[in-house]
């Protein structure tokens, strides 16, 4: 009998150690985790970021630290936005949602482009429907889209100068061209038909 006892107390040892290793396990959270650049590949401190789930969603605001990164641990499993903001500099023409939900229990990786924007507001005023686009085609926004008669269409262009082609739908090939310059902060608007 005293054979064993020096294996039955190693067999309880190690089976102790499991116990004991197990409960100090960390669990991995759920979460979202961003890397924010500039056009020139530099990292964008101190950018605001918020990230949410629909427009209605208050969400949860951060800023990014001196690598350009922002973590966004205990998120829900969901379809998360996100919009990186530092002055005239947003993501509106990068990443802006992975397109899918986060997976509980892992950390899922994000990374926008921060980049000057302007705003344009186009209304159709007109009875006919009309097919907008920008030549430069250098938005997320991609105007090539159908503007119904009395609405709004809300962009946000880098900045600088675009040729907005306007056509009717009834009149295919047969349309105009504006030359809109956009800046920081300016709201340029554009009302159809011109």
């Amino acid at each position: 009998m005293k054979n064993y006892y020096p294996l039955l107390i190693v067999l309880i040892l190690t089976c102790l150690s499991f116990v004991m290793c197990s409960k100090n396990e960390e669990i991995i959270k759920t979460g979202l985790f961003i890397t924010l650049k500039d056009e020139a590949g530099n990292p964008v401190q101190g950018a605001t970021v918020r990230v949410y789930k629909n427009v209605a969603d208050t969400g949860i605001t951060q800023l990014s630290d001196s690598t350009g990164v922002v973590y966004f641990p205990d998120l829900e499993v969901a379809l998360y936005y996100w919009l990186a903001e530092k002055g005239c500099k947003t993501n509106r023409n990068s990443q802006v949602t992975l397109n899918r939900p986060l997976i509980l229990g892992a950390v899922l990786y994000g990374y926008s482009i921060l980049s000057e924007t302007g705003t344009l507001k186009i209304t159709n005023n007109s009875t006919e429907p009309y097919k907008i686009s920008d030549s430069l085609l250098n938005t997320r926004v991609v105007y090539s889209d159908t503007l119904h008669k009395d609405s709004v269409y809300i962009a946000y262009p880098k900045v600088g100068s675009h040729i907005i082609h306007s056509e009717k739908l009834s009149t295919p090939g047969i349309g105009k061209d504006t030359l809109i310059q956009t800046a920081c902060g300016v709201i340029n608007t554009l009302t159809l038909p011109y």
